[in-house]
């Protein structure tokens, strides 16, 4: 399974880097970067690489707490209980994203 979340960073690396082409972010660039180093590391079972992991899951949690905030600046809960818990859904899915993948790093790395 480690492999399986690298393969993911290095695709993800790689559609930042393709990205650039189009417009010039130094966002982008960083992300291509840290993404790269962490999949280079856990295709190479390598302990710094955790340390990338619980980074991009921490900032996708404080991605989420925004995420809410700025939903709930628009009106959010609104008055369809379906459409309240649909807007949620992006944002559940890269929050569930990053504790899996943090979780499964730590345990992986446990032993090391």
């Amino acid at each position: 399974m480690t492999k399986v979340l690298a393969v993911f960073f290095a695709v993800y690396s790689v559609y930042c880097l393709w990205t650039l082409f189009y417009q010039l972010s130094p966002i982008a660039v960083l992300t291509a970067g840290l993404f790269a180093a962490a999949a280079i590391g856990l295709w190479l079972k390598r302990p710094w690489s955790r340390w990338i992991v619980y980074f991009v899951s921490t900032v996708l949690g404080g991605y989420f707490v925004w995420y809410v905030w700025a939903m709930v600046q628009t009106g959010w809960p609104f008055e369809s209980p379906t459409r309240s818990v649909v807007a949620l859904i992006p944002g559940l899915l890269l929050l569930m994203f990053a504790v899996g993948a943090a979780v499964h790093v730590a345990r992986a790395f446990r032993h090391r």
